[in-house]
This record gives C-alpha cells, structure tokens and sequence, in this order.
C-alpha cells in the first residue's frame, strides 16, 4: 500500500528533485500577474521601531517560482526603511526541501542580496496556524489556494472534481474549498501585523463554468481511463485518482467578505482588489514556431506530472514498481494524446489576483 508518508508522496506535493521547478513555466508565468501587488501591499505598510520585517512564502514548493516575488517584497521592504527581514517559505512537510535550499543559496535570481535578509522554513500546511500573532507583514502565495486541505472522497468519473457528473462529489469539493479558505483566512487574520496584507495568485473559474484547463486535462483522463480499462489501475485505485482542489468562482474568492472579513481575534480583513484575467499556453509560441508537436506535448505532459505524479502515486495501492510503470504509461498515453492535436489540448488558463489588507 503506498503511503503519504513517504517522502515526496502525498495529496499536494509536487514532484521531488527539482522535477517541479524545471516543469512549472505556467505557474511561474501566472505568478508574475501578482507581482505589482507585492509593491502595492507594502506601500505606505508602518514598520514597527525595530523596522524588523517578516514576511512569507505560502506554499513555496521548491522555490524557483518565489524568487520574483521575494525579491519584488525584499526590495520594496528595503526602501520603505525595514533594516532586516525574516523571508520564511512555507510547505507540506514531505516537500522537496533539499532543492529549495540549493535555490535560494545558489541561484543567480536569488533574493539575498545582502546580510540582513534571513531565510527560514516552516514543514507545515498553511490551512493551519504557522506564525505568531500579529508578526506578520506580507504573505505571498500564487498557484496554492485551490489545493484542497485533503481529498473529500473518491470520484468514480474524472480526476478533476469540477469534470465529474456526480453533482454530489462536486458539492463535498465545493464546500471543502469554502471552508479551507475560511481556515486560511480565520489563520491569516490572527498572523498579520496591523495593516499587513497578503497577496495571492490562483486559478478561477469563470462565468461560464469554464477554467481553461479542461481541455488539457481531458488528454490525462483519457490516459488514466485507459489504464484502467487494461487493468492497470483497480476500480478503487482508479477511483482514488484525484486532483484534490477546486478551482473558485469570482463569487466564491469573495464569499468570505461582507464587506469585510472579521477573524476569531476580532481582527479585520479588507478585500483591496479582486481581479480575473486570463493568461495564455506558455508553451503555445514555441511550438507555432517550429511545429514540433512532441515537443510541445512534452512540456505540458512534464506539467502535469510536476504537480500531479506524487497525488497519484499515493493514492494507489500498487508496489513502487508497478507505480513507476503505470505513472509512465500515463503520462505517455497523455502526451500522445495532446500531439495528435495540440490545438485541441491547449489550455487558456483562467487566474485570479488578490490583495487582502489587515484593516483592525
């Protein structure tokens, strides 16, 4: 029986050594939708006497995706006055910890730019408390709120909860979602330092019900299918193959909000901007470029591996061995699927940005 507590296996961890850093060009570009934000958030933010400045990474996966942004908030910190800054990254305990070290040490984008800036790590989900009350300045998170605190159940019918026909399964996922971000928020509000703000970056769905990832995510569901129709994967372990998220509604992110959101310490959260957009296949140019439709489908196949493959993995009831076979005959059923006709895989991916502010 595979288990989530073996390192790098779990429902919302990503691929271990450094597989996800070199596979996530999507959420690196989508981060940069929340970029002007940081500089937003901590415009005109007092610093306490010390001018000591905290701030986290939430849900930082193996780092690469959070240099920008911690670079954009130590920069910005910096000219406001802070003199040292606490940058403390934020993830499941079996996250691949050994590649975010190497990163923040050693790439050239890194954000330690000097002596005064500290990093640190905390092993744990941020649907829980992680900071002491009232220290905390700016949190940043981008491509991390849909995750799900856990799966709610199986779905007999598609992977992504939000595809399934089982009006009931999508209810459970629904209403897990509501109450993670309440978590999230209830342990924000307590966390956050008078007039301290968080900026986030994730996936919508839109008015229309679409989220832009569907037709991708139709070529892996095929594949899964298909492995089980060989009998590859049991009805169970099927079954059990989840993507445990759910992507919001505009009307969902804002449901918390009436105007305002008032946690169990009594403190206030503002909702200072909201925004939808639309960000396109990253990996779209390129191959209008050279027409290599097996490149193209590499690079989205490599995507959904990165933050699928461990979720999977420990869902199923499988000896590592037949794991590794039946991972890799997905994921090659999947990215034959998407060069066949890459125009129809293609995603057009649906984001939303925000900036929450600690008002009272």
């Amino acid at each position: 029986m595979a288990s989530t507590d073996r390192p790098g296996l779990g429902p919302g961890v990503m691929s271990g050594d450094g597989f996800y850093d070199r596979n996530s060009a999507t959420q690196d570009d989508a981060a940069a939708f929340g970029l002007a934000l940081v500089a937003e958030a901590i415009s005109g933010m007092p610093l306490s006497p010390d001018r000591r400045v905290v701030v986290a990474d939430l849900g930082c996966a193996q780092g690469r995706n959070s240099l920008a942004p911690m670079r954009a908030a130590v920069t910005g910190f910096r000219a406001a006055g802070a003199t040292d800054i606490d940058v403390i990254h934020t993830d499941l305990p079996n996250n691949d910890w050994a590649t975010l070290f190497a990163v923040i040490e050693h790439d050239p984008d890194t954000y330690l730019i000097d002596e005064g800036i500290h990093p640190f790590v905390v092993g744990r989900s941020f649907y829980d408390r992680l900071f002491t009350p009232s220290t905390l300045h700016l949190a940043w998170t981008a491509s991390a709120l849909h995750w799900l605190s856990s799966p709610p159940q199986p779905l007999s019918d598609h992977f992504f909860a939000q595809s399934s026909t089982d009006a009931v399964a999508r209810e459970h996922y629904r209403s897990r979602s509501a109450a993670d971000w309440e978590r999230f928020l209830a342990h924000r509000s307590v966390e956050l330092a008078p007039s301290g703000a968080v900026v986030f970056v994730d996936v919508c769905t839109d008015d229309q019900g679409s989220t832009g990832s569907q037709p991708l995510f139709e070529c892996l569901q095929a594949a899964l299918r298909g492995a089980r129709d060989r009998g590859d994967l049991s009805d169970r372990d099927y079954a059990a193959t989840v993507y445990p998220s759910w992507f919001r509604t505009f009307s969902e992110w804002r449901a918390p909000f009436t105007p305002t959101y008032r946690g169990p310490s009594g403190a206030v959260l503002e909702l200072v901007s909201l925004t939808p957009t639309t960000m396109g296949d990253p990996f779209w140019p390129a191959y209008e470029s050279n027409g290599n439709a097996e490149e193209y489908a590499a690079s989205q196949t490599g995507f959904l591996k990165a933050f699928l493959e461990p979720s999977f993995r420990s869902a199923w009831a499988l000896s590592p061995d037949d794991c590794d076979r039946v991972i890799k005959d997905v994921f090659a059923d999947t990215a034959h699927s998407i060069a066949e006709n890459p125009r129809n895989a293609s995603p057009d991916h649906r984001l939303v940005t925000g900036l929450l502010r600690r008002i009272a």
